[in-house]
C-alpha cells in the first residue's frame, strides 16, 4: 500500500470549506475559485490520501464518508494551530513579546490575579505567559536572575537598585487562628498571650538572612509556602498573619477566627510591581502592567 502523501493547507482549507457549505458550488463561491478547481483539489486529497472523503453517489451534495468525518476533524485543528501561528508571527514582526514571563508574591489576592490575566489572555491571545509564585524576596530574585521580567512583591521585600517600581494596591493582612486555639477562647486580650504560642511565619529564607516582619511570638515555625501556612492554621497549629482574601471564606464559615491582638493588629502589605530598568517589558508587558495598576481588590 502506497504511503499517503502530506495535505497542504490549501487543501484542507478547500476541505472544510466544501464540508461547511455542504457543496462544491458553495465552496466554489465562498473561496472565489471555479467549481471543476474545488472538484480537483478534493480529488487529488483522496488521491494524496488513499481514502473516500466524499460519498457522491447516494445524494445530489456530497456528503461526508465516516473517514472523511475523522478527517475533517482534524483538519479543523490544523487550521486553527495554522491561524495561531500566523496571528503569533505578525504579532512578533509588530514587537509583540515572544513570552511574557511574570514572578507574583503569594500574597497577592488569587481572585485579582486570575481577573487580570484572563483580560490578558484574550488581548494577547497569541503570546505565550510563564507564571511563578515565589514568597516574600523570592520576587526580586527571580526578577535579578532573570527568571521573571515583571514582578509583583511586598514593598518591603524589594530594593529598588537598578530596578522600576510602580507602587499598586495591597493587600490587608489579618492574625487568625483555629476556633479551638487557645488565643481564640479567650478572644486574644492579653499581649503576653500571644507570644507564649507558635507563631506561623511566612519565610523565604533562613531569618538569619534577613530581617523579620511582624514577628512578636516567642516560638516561631517558619514556613516557606503561604498554602502550607493556611493548612496548618486551619489545623490548629499556631496562629499567624494572613491575607484577607484568603481566609475570608474561612472566618464566615467558622473555620478560622480573627484575632483581636494589642501587639499584632495586622495591616496592608503594600505591593507593587517592577522589572529591571535596563530591560523594560514590551507590549504586552506594558499592558499588562498597566491592568495590575488597575486592578481591584477582591
Amino acid at each position: 500500500m502506497r504511503a499517503p502523501g502530506t495535505p497542504s493547507v490549501d487543501q484542507l482549507l478547500v476541505l472544510l470549506t466544501v464540508a461547511e457549505t455542504g457543496s462544491f458550488t458553495g465552496a466554489a463561491r465562498r473561496l472565489q475559485r471555479a467549481t471543476s478547481a474545488i472538484s480537483y483539489a478534493i480529488d487529488t486529497l483522496e488521491e494524496q490520501l488513499g481514502l473516500a472523503l466524499f460519498d457522491r453517489g447516494t445524494t445530489r451534495k456530497p456528503k461526508l464518508t465516516a473517514m472523511g468525518e475523522a478527517i475533517v476533524s482534524e483538519a479543523k485543528i490544523v487550521a486553527h494551530n495554522v491561524e495561531m501561528l500566523r496571528a503569533r508571527v505578525k504579532g512578533l514582526l509588530e514587537g509583540l513579546e515572544s513570552e511574557v514571563s511574570l514572578a507574583v508574591d503569594s500574597m497577592y489576592p488569587s481572585g485579582r490575579l486570575v481577573a487580570v490575566l484572563d483580560q490578558f489572555h484574550t488581548q494577547f491571545p497569541t503570546v505565550p505567559l510563564r507564571l511563578l509564585v515565589p514568597t516574600l524576596g523570592g520576587v526580586e530574585r527571580a526578577i535579578r536572575n532573570g527568571d521573571a521580567g515583571i514582578g509583583v512583591g511586598g514593598f518591603l521585600h524589594m530594593d529598588s537598585t537598578g530596578l522600576q517600581r510602580i507602587q499598586i494596591g495591597g493587600v490587608l493582612l489579618i492574625p487568625v487562628a483555629a476556633p479551638n486555639h487557645p488565643l481564640a477562647l479567650v478572644g486574644g486580650t492579653s499581649s503576653s498571650r500571644s507570644r507564649d504560642h507558635v507563631q506561623l511565619v511566612l519565610s523565604d529564607r533562613p531569618a538569619a538572612e534577613g530581617r523579620d516582619y511582624g514577628v512578636v511570638s516567642l516560638a516561631t515555625w517558619r514556613v516557606g509556602d503561604l498554602t502550607l501556612k493556611h493548612k496548618l492554621l486551619l489545623g490548629g497549629i499556631g496562629w499567624g498573619g494572613m491575607p484577607e482574601p484568603m481566609v475570608r471564606d474561612d472566618i464566615e464559615s467558622g473555620r478560622l477566627v480573627r484575632l483581636d491582638l494589642p501587639d499584632w493588629r495586622g495591616g496592608e502589605y503594600a505591593m507593587q510591581v517592577a522589572h529591571k530598568t535596563e530591560t523594560p517589558p514590551g507590549p504586552a508587558g506594558r499592558w499588562l502592567i498597566e491592568r495590575l495598576m488597575l486592578s481591584q481588590p477582591i
